[in-house]
């Protein structure tokens, strides 16, 4: 389930699981099942494969996803995203962008992040917009609207690339391979078995990974800073 605060409304939003039932077409469905089969495919870190699409390691649910937002989603100029490659520490900078851009909203005594933790700040575009399809209840946000995600700046779409505003956040790759690496292990189907560090070590330094490879995922925002105005931290 993925919850998000909902600053004029000082409460959250809670989106609703898709289900077979009411939300994904059977032929947008049919067409994501015949795509993941014609996909490269390596072993994945939480579940059993990834999939090679466009260049970079994705899990099916992602793809999904990115499908998605490339159909649905209606991005507006003043968008903000925060944008980073799998566990680079963006938890921080969440709640100081939430706390800057709602300033005018709270008092400190009754801000929502003494309730909410900063994950809950503002959607985590990747997957809320699989579980509250087709991503209808992004217009209830105020303006600017705060995204995260881990899509590689090559996979979003250009409506969202060149309108859109982005944090970009970067971190040592091998601090990022022990997080990313602890983070999954917790994950990963009870089903499979465990994946062990110095096996993740060899798919990390070959680009495989959920999210991967992690310097294209790097060099894919610098070199859009070089166009675009993107402050790295």
């Amino acid at each position: 389930m993925s919850t998000y605060l909902l600053p004029d409304q000082n409460g959250c939003h809670h989106g609703a699981s898709i289900n077979a039932q009411n939300d994904i077409q059977t032929d947008e469905q049919h067409m994501i099942n015949n795509l993941l089969a014609t996909l490269p495919k390596a072993k994945a870190w939480r579940s059993e494969h990834v999939f090679l699409y466009k260049g970079f390691w994705l899990s099916s649910e992602v793809i999904k996803g990115l499908l998605l937002i490339h159909k649905h989603f209606t991005p507006q100029p003043t968008d903000i995203f925060l944008a980073a490659f799998m566990k680079c520490g963006t938890t921080w900078l969440k709640a100081l962008m939430f706390a800057t851009a709602n300033r005018h909203r709270y008092k400190l005594s009754d801000h929502p992040l003494l309730r909410t933790g900063p994950q809950s700040a503002f959607p985590f575009i990747d997957t809320h917009i699989f579980l509250d399809y087709p991503a209808t209840n992004f217009d209830n946000l105020p303006v600017p609207r705060l995204f995260a995600t881990h899509f590689a700046h090559g996979l979003l779409p250009t409506s969202i690339t060149s309108t859109c505003k982005f944090v970009y956040v970067c971190r040592d790759p091998k601090d990022a391979l022990v997080s990313k690496w602890h983070f999954l292990s917790k994950l990963r189907s009870k089903e499979l078995p465990p994946l062990p560090f110095d096996e993740a070590y060899e798919l990390f330094c070959n680009g495989v990974s959920e999210y991967g490879p992690f310097w294209d995922h790097v060099l894919g925002y610098w070199k859009a800073s070089q166009v675009h105005v993107v402050l790295e931290y």
